[in-house]
């Protein structure tokens, strides 16, 4: 299974009250550690939204500012193109990135980890579905396309956090301290 992991990080971080992917945990920018526990598991890592140094960018399409489905609709669209089997998608925001997400979600068509709606595995076939979806959808949540395309919920291997918030990245540090 040849994988495309994709950092989903164009958000504008209105909650957090600044930039998160730059945010620091235990002095390392939380993209960094996706980026590092995702890299072990695809054949080749983008970031979808933003550029970060040393890591390869592509441009949320069809257009910044519609959310995260632009960004998984920008690596889709790349995979499919580039001849991978599918995407493993992250956000910036979550960790720890498991260490059997490829494992855990890949196979079997579309699937997200249950709660954590944008990690997931999106297989290229549905770069077109996604694309029209976007041309022909208000909802361009995630749920809305995770319904649309029918992707099952995986119960992820060990708890994981959403970092929406400096408070939840707080409470994040002080869980992991001991």
């Amino acid at each position: 299974m040849r994988a495309l992991g994709a950092i989903i990080a164009g958000g504008q971080g209105r909650r957090f009250g600044g930039d998160k992917a730059a945010a620091l945990f235990r002095g390392k920018p939380l993209i960094e550690h996706v980026a590092e526990a995702l890299a072990q598991q695809v054949a080749d890592l983008v970031v979808v939204g933003r550029a970060w140094p040393g890591l390869a960018f592509l441009a949320d399409r069809p257009e910044g500012a519609l959310g995260p489905l632009a960004g998984l609709n920008a690596a889709l669209q790349h995979a499919g193109e580039s001849g991978y089997d599918g995407v493993i998608s992250a956000g910036c925001d979550t960790l720890p990135i498991l260490p059997d997400m490829v494992s855990l979600l890949a196979g079997n068509g579309p699937a997200y980890l249950a709660d954590h709606f944008l990690l997931g595995w999106w297989p290229t076939d549905l770069a077109s579905e996604l694309e029209r979806h976007l041309a022909e959808q208000d909802d361009r949540s995630i749920r809305g396309w995770i319904k649309r395309c029918s992707a099952r919920a995986v119960s992820p291997s060990a708890p994981l956090q959403n970092l929406n918030t400096r408070a939840d990245l707080e409470a994040y540090e002080r869980i992991t301290a001991s």
